[in-house]
């Protein structure tokens, strides 16, 4: 048996609530404990990402918007994914085309300033956005105060993604966004101007990230709850973030329950989880960006979570931070009745 169907045949068990995001850790995991891992490094229109293997052989490759979806991308090349889970996330892997929207909007990785903006954009003109589970994926649609379509997505790796995808679409407002960042610090660009490489390992649960510069180790081995948090936190100690950034990245990081009460998953697979039961009981979940990324149930006593980075971080946050019941299991007459 060689190492790719050895690593494949472990990963039988993959939770398809969990979606693209969580999966994509459960099989990183699996191709660390196996002796492999993945490295990524950013480019003009997106991250490419490499999977090796035990040998230190590089067995996949692949592109995308942001490191975490570039790895399930070389995952899925180097085909350790078991079927029918290779098929479907196939649909979430982002498209040439998309990705030289992205790449042209800001690029190098980078989806949260131009997500911020798009969202801010749906706002000013008195409309929306808003995110749901689609198969393994996600979808994010925006709204006008008339309720028509601002942007949508297609099908995509995790919310955030999808909104800048989904941006990307829509021309006018990505020549808005692309103006506004022009001459913006980039912090993707500088690594891929550095020539840095980042290197991805998982063990229960939890992402260690490295950043390495030719010889010279930047920042080593920095645990964190998921790929993305993950290299944010190596670039804070490798020096690469503002200093502004940085603290309240490690402010917010602090008051995270998950932080406190670790459970052995990534916050994606937390979050897709939470999505995945709102979209079953068709419970809308509006997300925006002013400072901190929310996601929030309105109606009568909005329930909100709150994430830096990452809206599934966001709803990962609000399952801990809210009544959990209130989210998962509305009143009757609100939603479809479901069992939990």
């Amino acid at each position: 048996m060689s190492w790719v169907e050895d690593v494949r045949a472990e990963l039988q068990s993959l939770n398809r609530r969990e979606g693209a995001c969580g999966i994509c850790h459960d099989v990183l995991e699996m191709i660390c404990k196996k002796g492999g891992k993945a490295v990524t490094y950013e480019r003009p229109d997106g991250v490419l990402a490499e999977i090796y293997d035990n040998k230190g052989e590089v067995v996949g490759e692949g592109k995308d918007i942001v490191s975490a979806s570039a790895i399930l991308s070389a995952e899925l090349d180097a085909g350790v994914i078991p079927e029918p889970f290779a098929s479907e996330l196939s649909a979430v892997v982002t498209s040439e085309e998309d990705l030289r929207r992205t790449g042209e909007i800001y690029g190098y990785g980078r989806v949260i300033t131009p997500a911020s903006i798009a969202l801010e954009e749906a706002k000013k003109i008195g409309g929306r956005t808003v995110i749901r589970r689609e198969g393994i994926g996600v979808v994010a649609q925006a709204f006008d105060a008339q309720g028509n379509t601002f942007f949508k997505s297609p099908v995509c790796y995790c919310p955030v993604c999808a909104v800048v995808i989904g941006a990307s679409r829509n021309e006018e407002l990505a020549r808005k966004i692309r103006e506004r960042l022009a001459g913006k610090r980039n912090t993707g660009k500088i690594k891929y101007e550095q020539g840095v490489e980042n290197i991805y390992e998982m063990e229960n649960g939890k992402v260690f990230v490295s950043i390495k510069r030719g010889n010279e180790m930047l920042a080593e081995r920095v645990l964190a709850c998921c790929m993305v948090y993950g290299m944010v936190k190596a670039e804070v100690v490798a020096g690469f973030s503002p200093k502004e950034s940085a603290q309240q990245f490690k402010a917010y990081c602090n008051i995270c329950p998950l932080k406190h009460c670790w459970v052995g998953k990534s916050v994606g697979s937390l979050g897709n989880i939470v999505l995945n039961r709102l979209s079953e009981i068709n419970v809308e979940v509006e997300v925006s960006i002013d400072g901190l990324i929310r996601a929030r149930i309105p109606g009568n006593g909005v329930i909100e979570g709150r994430g830096t980075l990452c809206t599934l971080s966001a709803l990962t946050n609000m399952l801990l931070r809210e009544d959990a019941v209130k989210i998962l299991r509305p009143k009757r007459g609100s939603a479809p009745e479901h069992e939990l």
